[in-house]
């Protein structure tokens, strides 16, 4: 499949491939800059007051294809990048269940193999790595998860899959740890979902030492925190406050929420106040607070994404134009300009969303490419359901046929 027609495949589905971000993100360019100069403060040691941004829009405005090209932007600086969104599966109120889909989904740059395997790999095999990570800041669990993973022999297979979110029961760890070191390893038990912000520290510290600029983690869907109770909501806002302060010197997040978040939840449900509130009266999340207090109000100060001026609108229009006719080899019956004409006359608006112009551009184009008309001279006749109920068994398959009658779908 040529790569044109990879773009169109992925406008037409919805699903915004690399490439398909690569050449149609248009009017978007001051939120990869953003990204990017945030990238180069990271990479160069620099540490930001914020290692997270927020990318705020209505449905069908381009978020998600937003944060495809954000990606592409950062493997064009060689950063690892993960997507996830949050999701019932997904959910940003427990880390434990949301790192596993950040490391599996992690795609180094040039690379279609998702999973950190090569990443730590490559770490391991630098020298002096086991000496240099006593200047890392790690929990017992982790240094022991380090310290194996470094000897490469016992237990290789099993503490990939811990890195990766397959957590190992303590007596597998201390049972590894004794075949690779001929001792016992004295560590304390300790609640995997307290453990995952050092096991983050640990492999961005990984990415790193392997060379890679950093980690990029973009999470999509972000208003769905919005379906929680109060006490999900409230652990979501503080790890998403995690996130921004930093979770290693070399992490940053991208965050994409619905334009309508913060009046119908944060608003709506006083979140401001009441998240913290909840927090703080839980001795052991009290410390959370002010974690929750930094990303309500991160979110509430993101300014929506701006619409594209009407030549963005045309030159997008007619990149799809010109990408559909190499796609499929074939010729429109209609100009650069006409086209867009006739995209413009149909759609009635000039600010209608991005999704509607591009999914229009298409519908239009498929028409005269597949049946050489125009769409405005396409008609539906009225709908009709053929009755296949049973009939009895007397009947033959001629009479069976014979007695399906067609009516209306609607009486």
């Amino acid at each position: 499949m040529n790569s044109a027609r990879v773009i169109v495949e992925g406008l037409r589905s919805g699903i915004p491939y690399r490439k398909t971000a690569q050449a149609v993100t248009i009017g978007r360019e001051a939120n990869i800059k953003a990204l990017v100069t945030l990238l180069e403060t990271v990479e160069s040691g620099g540490r930001p007051t914020m290692f997270s941004q927020i990318v705020r829009a209505q449905y069908g405005e381009g978020k998600t294809h937003l944060m495809h090209a954000l990606a592409s932007s950062a493997w064009d600086r060689n950063w690892v990048v993960s997507m996830a969104a949050i999701s019932k599966e997904t959910p940003l109120d427990r880390l434990d269940q949301l790192y596993p889909k950040l490391t599996m989904n992690a795609l180094r740059p040039g690379s279609t193999q998702a999973g950190l395997d090569s990443v730590v790999t490559e770490a391991l095999a630098v020298p002096h790595l086991l000496a240099e990570s006593r200047a890392v800041n790690l929990s017992e669990r982790t240094r022991a998860i380090l310290d194996n993973l470094v000897r490469q022999d016992a237990g290789l297979d099993e503490l990939m899959g811990d890195i990766h979110g397959q957590f190992l029961p303590l007596a597998t760890i201390k049972r590894i740890h004794r075949e690779n070191y001929g001792k016992t390893l004295k560590i304390s038990s300790t609640r995997i979902k307290d453990e995952i912000p050092s096991y983050l520290g640990l492999l961005d510290w990984l990415i790193s030492r392997a060379g890679y600029g950093g980690w990029l983690i973009l999470l999509d869907e972000v208003e769905l925190i919005g379906k929680f109770g109060r006490g999900g909501r409230a652990r979501s806002y503080a790890n998403m406050g995690r996130f921004m302060e930093g979770m290693g010197e070399r992490t940053v997040s991208v965050w994409a929420v619905a334009g309508n978040f913060q009046n119908d939840v944060i608003v709506a449900r006083d979140d401001a106040v009441h998240a913290p509130q909840w927090l703080a009266s839980r001795p052991q999340e009290a410390k959370d607070a002010e974690l929750a207090v930094m990303a309500v109000d991160e979110l509430s100060a993101a300014r929506p994404l701006s619409h594209p001026q009407p030549a963005e609108i045309r030159e997008m229009v007619e990149r799809v134009y010109d990408l559909h006719q190499e796609a499929y080899a074939w010729s429109a019956p209609l100009s650069r300009n006409q086209f867009y004409s006739a995209v413009h006359e149909r759609i009635g608006v000039v600010d209608a969303r991005i999704r509607t112009w591009v999914r229009l551009s298409l519908s239009l184009l498929d028409l005269w490419f597949l049946h050489g008309v125009d769409a405005a001279e396409v008609r539906a006749d009225e709908l009709v359901e053929i009755d296949l109920s049973e009939e009895p068994d007397d009947h033959s398959h001629k009479e069976s046929v014979e007695l399906i009658e067609r009516r209306p779908l609607f009486d």
